[in-house]
């Protein structure tokens, strides 16, 4: 059973083992706003989905809906608004030359992760503030520490990390509803909202968590990231 009394600790551990300058990202998709406003304030402004979070990672916290979630492929896939046919037939990514046809759009489109329900709000905040169980822990890092963190997955069972991603939709279908959906960690090298427009840098890489496997990735990090025995 996760603590939420132990994110303090476990963002301390995380930020201090891999050497981190921002926080672990605590990302709550709330089916309906009223249960968001017992723990976040609402955003003033419009914001992406994905610079919400590389924002919540320098300690601003707060919840978006529909209105505040300024990209509308992503609003879809996270479920604040319905999939327009445009997106699902390709055409949107044909006539934004994201794929080379009509055919291609639509093939892509079906495999982006998307969720399943509607829900109505989004919440973020930095791990140690999180106040409510969030469904997915983002992490934005360097090459080598997110290799620590796969390194810490494996430690658990073994597990590969198995991630497919055609740069869209990253923060939102690869990043936040696949973890949600799979309950495997999931990492992705973003899409060209987060790296223009969101703060996403050229060398950073970034994965999500499943909330109900944080402690144990926790626990396998201290322990891989220990000195090599000689």
């Amino acid at each position: 059973m996760i603590n939420i009394t132990k994110f303090p600790e476990y963002s301390q551990i995380i930020k201090e083992k891999l050497n981190l300058e921002t926080s672990p990202v605590a990302v709550k998709l709330f089916q309906n706003e009223e249960d968001a406003k017992k723990y976040l304030k609402k955003t003033e402004k419009q914001t992406m989905h994905c610079k919400s979070i590389i924002e919540a990672g320098h300690g601003k916290s707060g919840y978006g809906t529909k209105n505040e979630i300024g990209c509308k492929f992503g609003a879809m896939d996270l479920g604040l608004t319905p999939m327009s046919e445009e997106l699902l037939t390709g055409n949107n990514f044909n006539n934004m030359n994201v794929t080379s046809s009509v055919s291609s759009g639509k093939h892509l489109i079906d495999q982006v992760p998307k969720m399943p329900h509607e829900i109505e709000a989004i919440g973020y905040a930095p791990l140690e503030c999180a106040e409510y169980m969030p469904d997915v822990v983002i992490i934005v890092g360097q090459p080598r520490q997110i290799f620590d963190l796969i390194r810490a997955n494996t430690h658990l069972l073994g597990d590969m990390i198995h991630s497919d991603f055609g740069g869209t939709q990253s923060f939102c279908g690869d990043i936040t509803v696949k973890p949600y959906l799979t309950k495997k960690p999931s990492i992705s090298f973003g899409c060209m909202g987060s790296h223009m427009a969101a703060g996403f840098k050229p060398d950073n890489i970034v994965m999500g968590i499943p909330t109900e496997i944080i402690d144990t990735i926790v626990e396998s990090l201290n322990i891989v990231t220990q000195p090599p025995k000689r």
